[in-house]
């Protein structure tokens, strides 16, 4: 799987996370992306570290992982929102990508856990 395809695999999943509430109510978009050397941080650990964030924070969420490519970890709220956050592996850097939708028009609960999730991915590099 090459980088692009899962770049437009990732815009798919946002369009399918809100489109229903989409249409019918206000959305707020919060979004993080940092470039890592995989060294200090592996897509398996960058996965972890939002997994166990997610479960902490009581959110409803899954793990998909390809093996030295991509760890997908997606979820969120009934009616209150859904993230993803893909761990991507670029060469000798890992790619973190956190998104957050909240079914609002402010940043609310799946907006602050995306900062929480980012945070937690940027303590496991260090």
């Amino acid at each position: 799987m090459n980088y692009a395809a899962l770049m437009l695999s990732s815009i798919g999943f946002i369009g399918l996370a809100f489109s229903a509430n989409a249409e019918q109510s206000d959305f707020h978009l919060t979004y993080h992306v940092e470039r890592t050397p995989s060294a200090q941080l592996s897509i398996e650990t960058c996965g972890e570290a939002v997994m166990q964030k997610a479960r902490n924070t009581g959110l409803r969420s899954d793990i998909q992982s390809y093996p030295n490519q991509l760890v997908t970890v997606s979820g969120g709220r009934e009616g209150s929102g859904a993230f993803i956050a893909q761990c991507i592996a670029v060469g000798d850097v890992t790619v973190s990508v956190v998104q957050g939708i909240d079914y609002e028009s402010g940043k609310g609960a799946i907006g602050s856990f995306a900062d929480d999730a980012f945070d937690a991915v940027k303590a496991a590099a260090d």
